[in-house]
């Protein structure tokens, strides 16, 4: 149905109109009944700027007759501008079937002169242009089109034309709509309407205009509006559709919506008519034999006329109004909506459907119920079909709407049945929707590491208009051009992703199309924050209008809409479980709209939800301040992930790092700190150089690089940095975790605690200072004091390592229940983390808790399984258990064969069978793919002894004392030499190097007397093994060792402490010496 406004309508850069004739333009005078209006002097710009086209005058007159409508027009305009020029170029577009063009005059007025465009010789020309081809629009209309020769700026452009309409189908019926003086300032505007006194009009105005007052002279009965200087009029901002109208004028001579109903049913009781027998009789007894339920039928129907009659438009002749039958569009295969209807309608009456035809208006459909009756109020018509006492609303022009149950009302405000009798406008707008129109599913795999490109996986799920709108824009790409609009489509939405494939798929029994796109995500973590994508909610709202007589209107709201997103990212360790809370979580309805936000950060997993909903089509004025207010607050509530202090740089994220070229010194700053918290001291040096090279007092630089110095030992170097620093910066809190390193690692714990205390009084929360000073007091014996810093590290940073260590803990304190406790709360703390539930078994495992262990063990399997779980659980069970650790090694190697540590357990499990052999061809394969990998090299070094092969281990074992560079490597070569009990007397050489590098090293110590108590050098084992317990009192392995040389020399009482101190420390001692082959 096509909407018939008749109006010229003038426009900047054209003059023209909407119009409709007879199919050549009439010249003739201005008609008898048409009342003058004066030309207003054009004004000058008087200085200001020059518009391109001032219109002066727009006058409108109408006459009505029965069934018969004339609109004279005149449109007078001034060119200001050699932009406005452009304005002589007038079209006047008719329709020939039902309308006659009449040209009444077409003058340029320059200054006093008056020059007659058309007396000239100038005349209009005709030609048809179908406009509207590419939408499928047939209307037949001419275009009458002119250029005034000669135009010049400061031209006054006069043109007077008039348009008689007749269209037979509205009988005696008229129709007008005008005085819309909206879009330009007019210097004067007029419009009058007549009509014989015998004909009932009603009419109206609205947007401003003054009250409407009609006047009788003789039989005619009139109204008129004249205004000066009119200017676009001020509209209230985010109204509604009914309150963007402006300014109108409406006229009818339709008594009631029921008339016009009235009039236009029986054009579809005609159309809507099926033929006995034939092709489409057919088609209808094939969907009646198909199915008995009358919603399969009626999808069956809409099904047909909606794939198998393609939509064009046709309003030539009477077709503007009178639908095709319904036998000759499905003949011809082709039909518009109101040809469509029909068709539909005589489908699902033959097949026992209720149904009619309902006219709407696509656009202007809002607050058609305070409007005046009038056929030209609607451009669309659809199917209203009732099934078991349900509405359904059908449109043939749609596509895609295979399931009823998946129907909306169409949000097209009112609607009007047309039936024969007692029509009424029927209110159509949607329920709020019960499910996501659009659904986003982002899951980000960013586990190997945080500046590591991640995998990622985007779908993006439409239903209902969104879906069959996506698939029409598919449709029309195909091979290399679809896959390229996709990808273009995907980076325009995350423009952070690396799009690697992507693919759509369309559900036609859910009616979903899906389009997932698969990539790598470079995630954006500025300044270790995080932003959670999609998971915005409110926006800047501006709900403030201007003055206006409109002021307190509603405010419109999209509606009906209902999109949701959900995120899901896979973090890597170090990302502490955050109870979402505050302004992370939100459950709002605002401004019509339902908001809703769910955040959870468990597990290393991040999820996000967020769903918009609209509720209604409008919110009341009143309520707009404390909207905007709150729509403003919630945009500022961006969702964050927050990167732990305690996160750890992985090695993936550390590749990519240093494949980068830095550019700032605090960017060599952060990487050096990454590099030694890696022991990659020469790395972290070369980093922190070159930040100074950049800033010499950068204060961090120098506090890292006395840091650095410091774990090289270089402890004066150290100190002379920090030194500077103080005087730099005398708050930096790295120069005192500096000094109380150094202290430690030469021995001195008091000055440890004190530094540790220091760094601690400027930064509180520092994990390292407080491990650190948790070591020095343990040292020191104040087990009281390191139990408190490990409850203030617990709060900062919960995590298993902190809870096995207050276990270890207790255990020294002799508190066997409270270190059990400690895999409770842990196990409680962390439900769902398998680590934690290992860490909770290695806890429990050390206060010989036995069954209790293995029963965490299998809680970290149900969680995840996963091979370290396997290990662990080996390590656990008992060493006369060769079966069932026999078991949980190849359920790790199932798991992941390729996995060093599986890889270097079973090679030690094979040479404590005694299959060294096979242990060595392992380590070969490993070092293939880690070459000079030092562990590897002394397990490999300690098989080939096993073998005979002495000469191939002292190979492996120069190759690593080669490599050797800091103390701990040393340490490392000894105590691999000592645990397999080969090559002894370069064991004790290698541990006597680490000491002479790091004095006062418990745990070398340790080392050294291991190997002096497999030498049988008892008296000097135990005075290793009592410097090692002077700086470390809890060494379990100090102990036993002590306990074990005091035994061999008899001293009974003595050894039996030791032995029992070090199973309180951990019960799982004597199995490690047993392991050795260190028993008594």
């Amino acid at each position: 149905m096509t909407m018939r406004r008749l109006a010229f309508v003038a426009l900047l850069g054209s003059a023209s109109w909407a119009a409709q004739a007879a199919d050549k333009v009439l010249y003739q005078p201005v008609p008898a009944w048409v009342k003058p209006v004066a030309l207003p002097a054009p004004a000058s710009a008087n200085g200001g700027e020059e518009m391109p086209v001032k219109l002066l005058l727009t006058d409108q007159q109408v006459a009505f007759e029965p069934g018969t409508t004339t609109i004279y027009s005149d449109i007078a305009m001034r060119i200001g501008t050699a932009q406005g020029l452009a304005a002589g170029n007038i079209s006047l577009p008719w329709r020939p079937d039902s309308d006659t063009l009449i040209v009444h005059r077409l003058v340029i007025r320059r200054g006093d002169k008056v020059i007659d465009v058309l007396g000239g010789g100038q005349t209009f020309t005709v030609v048809r242009r179908e406009t509207n081809l590419d939408n499928a629009v047939l209307d037949g209309v001419l275009t009458a089109n002119i250029q005034p020769e000669g135009l010049q700026v400061g031209d006054v452009v006069d043109l007077a034309a008039s348009l008689v309409s007749h269209d037979p189908v509205m009988q005696r019926h008229v129709e007008y709509v005008g005085g819309d003086w909206n879009a330009v300032p007019v210097s004067r505007a007029h419009l009058r309407v007549q009509w014989p006194s015998t004909m009932a009009v009603q009419f109206g105005a609205r947007g401003g205009l003054p009250a409407v007052k009609p006047t009788r002279s003789g039989d005619t009965t009139a109204i008129d509006i004249a205004l000066d200087d009119v200017v676009p009029p001020t509209l209230p901002k985010g109204a509604p559709r009914r309150f963007q109208l402006g300014r109108l004028v409406e006229l009818s001579s339709f008594a009631s919506w029921a008339d016009v109903g009235a009039l236009m049913a029986p054009l579809y009781a005609k159309a809507a008519v099926l033929p006995g027998d034939g092709p489409l009789a057919a088609e209808v007894a094939r969907i009646r034999a198909a199915s008995s339920d009358p919603a399969s039928r009626a999808e069956a129907a809409l099904a047909l006329v909606q794939d198998r009659i393609r939509y064009v438009a046709l309003a030539m002749g009477t077709g503007g109004l009178v639908p095709a039958d319904a036998a000759l569009t499905w003949s011809r295969r082709f039909g518009d909506c109101k040809g469509k209807t029909a068709l539909l309608l005589a489908m699902l009456r033959s097949l026992g459907i209720e149904a009619d035809a309902v006219a709407v208006s696509t656009a202007l459909g809002d607050g058609m119920d305070a409007r005046l009756p009038r056929v030209g109020a609607f451009d669309h018509v659809l199917v209203r079909a009732t099934i078991a006492g349900k509405t359904y609303w059908l449109d043939g022009t749609r596509t895609g709407d295979a399931s009823l149950a998946r129907l909306t009302v169409p949000a097209f405000g009112w609607g009007l049945p047309l039936i024969a009798s007692r029509a009424a406008l029927v209110r159509m707008m949607p329920a709020p929707l019960d499910r996501p129109q659009t659904e986003v599913l982002i899951r980000i795999d960013a586990r190997g590491g945080l500046m590591t490109p991640a995998p990622v996986k985007v779908e993006r799920v439409m239903r209902g208009d969104a879906a069959i709108m996506m698939g029409a824009v598919l449709a029309n790409l195909a091979g290399d051009a679809r896959d390229r609009a996709l990808r273009d489509y995907w980076k325009g939405q995350y423009d952070f992703i690396d799009v690697a494939s992507t693919t759509v798929r369309f559900d036609a029994r859910t009616g979903e199309r899906r389009l997932t796109m698969e990539g790598k995500a470079r995630m954006h973590w500025s300044s270790g924050w995080y932003e959670a994508d999609g998971m915005g909610i409110g926006y800047r709202a501006d709900f403030i209008r201007d003055p206006g007589p409109d002021r307190d209107v509603p405010y419109a709201v999209a509606h009906p809409d209902f999109n949701r997103t959900v995120e899901t990212i896979l973090l890597p360790p170090g990302f502490p479980d955050v109870k979402a809370e505050g302004k992370n979580d939100i459950a709002r309805t605002v401004a019509g709209v339902e908001y809703h936000r769910r955040v959870s950060l468990k597990d290393g997993v991040f999820t996000a939800e967020r769903t918009e909903r609209t509720l209604v089509p409008e919110f009341p004025a009143a309520e707009a301040p404390a909207a905007q207010a709150t729509l403003r607050d919630l945009a500022d509530q961006t969702l964050y992930i927050r990167r732990p202090a305690s996160y750890v740089v992985t090695d993936q994220d550390l590749a990519v790092w240093q494949a980068k070229t830095l550019t700032s010194d605090d960017a060599y700053v952060d990487r050096g700190n990454v590099l030694l918290d890696r022991g990659r001291l020469d790395e972290a040096m070369k980093d922190f150089e070159a930040a100074l090279a950049i800033d010499p007092r950068n204060a961090m630089a120098l506090a890292d690089r006395g840091m650095t110095q410091a774990w090289k030992r270089d402890f004066a170097a150290a100190e002379r940095d920090f030194a500077t620093v103080e005087r730099l910066a005398p708050n930096n809190p790295v120069v005192w975790r500096g000094r109380a390193m150094a202290a430690e690692m030469k021995g001195d714990f008091k000055a440890a605690v004190d530094s540790y205390t220091r760094s601690l009084a400027i930064e509180p929360n520092s994990l390292f200072a407080l491990n650190g000073r948790i070591r020095a007091k343990r040292a020191l014996g104040d087990k009281e004091g390191a139990l408190a810093d490990l409850n203030a590290a617990l709060a900062v940073a919960p995590n298993p390592d902190l809870y096995m260590t207050r276990a270890s803990l207790y255990r020294s304190m002799g508190k066997t229940d409270a270190a059990a406790g400690e895999a409770t709360a842990l196990a409680k703390a962390m439900p769902n983390s398998d680590y934690a539930q290992v860490a909770a078994a290695k806890i429990l495992h050390a206060v010989g808790r036995h069954a209790d262990a293995m029963a965490a063990i299998d809680r970290a399997l149900a969680i995840k399984p996963a091979a370290y779980i396997y290990l662990n659980r080996l390590e656990i069970r008992d060493r006369g258990d060769r079966e069932g650790r026999a078991a949980d090694l190849a359920a790790a190697v199932n798991l992941e064969p390729d996995l060093p540590m599986v890889r270097m357990y079973r090679a030690r499990m094979l040479s404590d069978d005694g299959k060294n052999a096979d242990a060595v061809a392992i380590y070969d394969a490993q070092l293939a793919k880690t070459p000079g990998d030092s562990e590897v090299l002394s397990l490999r070094a300690a098989a080939k002894v096993k073998l005979g092969d002495v000469k191939g281990g002292e190979a492996d074992l120069a190759a690593v004392a080669a490599a050797a560079k800091q103390p701990v490597d040393f340490n490392n070569l000894c105590w691999a030499k000592a645990t397999s009990g080969v090559m002894l007397t370069s064991a004790l050489a290698d541990c006597e190097r680490a000491l002479a590098m790091a004095p006062k090293t418990a745990g070398f110590l340790d080392s050294k007397g291991l190997v002096l108590l497999r030498l049988n050098r008892n008296d000097e084992a135990i005075a290793a093994y009592d410097e090692a317990l002077a700086i470390a009192p809890d060494l379990g392995g100090s102990l036993y060792g002590r306990g074990l040389a005091r035994k061999r020399k008899g001293d009974a009482a003595r050894a039996a402490a030791d032995m029992a101190a070090a199973v309180k420390v951990d019960a799982d001692i004597p199995a490690q010496f047993a392991s050795y082959g260190v028993t008594s």
